[in-house]
């Protein structure tokens, strides 16, 4: 992917709307979501897919708009889905990432719609495989863990903000890189887990240490270079840990946002190293 520069938060605001072959553009049957691609889509090369996951009570446009990544399908020459999740009993927007989400009025398969959607693009569209990625805030960072669990087949990588998990029993069939940002201030998701609503999250440490541990990594986290993404705190806030011992394609980040809270002022820095770092984490096949 090429690099670019960028409250709670797909769909088709970026990329091109119009079919440059007569392949689909809309996926997910009584659910559709629009495929974007970009403007000089070629057949002749394969193609990374992002997936954009919103908040709790959010769009997927007002998520994509609020990451820096309307325009992500042009900038980076990616397709991209920014899916919407299903109506809860007060008319806002959900994923139903596991036990905290599934009442007994309604209990979407949320695992089921998103991969098919993937299952639908990737057999309708040239996409390389190893780069298959969610990027979630918040309930669709919980989201992201969700199909991390579930449909470790397909996806490759997650990055979620906001986010712990995940909340219930997980056993990918295969690694899958993670990259988990949080700020230490998140007043909605705490970041040091615990009790949250009457169900018990995971701390961000503890949601990435499970995640090494099922990837499969052996040593311990060391520090990387801190990270300026929040534009209203001064300097370089966010702390980096990278765990090491990881396998090729199974890596296990946080980013901890120093004083960061749940929707964070970004810096014109967050969208650089988000890509880069999806960038430098495909799957080793």
């Amino acid at each position: 992917m090429r690099r670019a520069v960028p409250w709670i938060f797909l769909a088709a605001c970026g990329g091109g709307t119009d079919a440059p072959t007569d392949r689909p553009m809309t996926f997910g049957g009584d659910r559709p979501v629009q495929l974007q691609v970009p403007s000089d889509f070629s057949d002749d090369r394969s193609y990374p897919v992002v997936m954009i996951l919103h908040g709790y009570g959010v769009s997927g446009f007002i998520q994509q708009t609020f990451l820096g990544l309307a325009d992500l399908a042009n900038t980076h020459d990616v397709l991209v889905l920014a899916p919407d999740g299903t109506i809860d009993g007060t008319g806002r927007p959900f994923w139903n990432a596991g036990t905290r989400w599934c009442g007994a009025a309604t209990c979407p398969d949320d695992v089921g719609y998103l991969g098919g959607v993937l299952d639908e693009v990737i057999a309708t569209w040239p996409v390389d495989e190893a780069r298959v990625s969610l990027v979630g805030h918040s309930n669709g960072h919980f989201m992201s863990y969700r199909m991390m669990c579930d449909r470790a087949d397909v996806v490759t990588a997650i990055a979620g903000l906001a986010g712990l998990g995940p909340v219930d029993p997980c056993a990918p069939s295969q690694p899958v890189h993670a990259l988990h940002m949080h700020g230490t201030a998140d007043a909605v998701v705490p970041y040091g887990g615990g009790d949250w609503g009457g169900v018990t999250v995971p701390s961000a440490v503890e949601s990435v240490a499970q995640t090494a541990t099922r990837n499969g990594c052996t040593g311990a986290p060391t520090a990387g270079e801190p990270k300026d993404l929040e534009s209203q705190l001064p300097g370089a806030e966010t702390v980096v840990a990278i765990t090491g011992g990881c396998p090729a394609d199974g890596a296990a980040d946080l980013w901890t946002l120093e004083g960061g809270g749940h929707a964070p002022s970004f810096s014109p820095a967050f969208v650089p190293e988000l890509t880069a770092w999806l960038d430098a984490h495909a799957r080793v096949r």
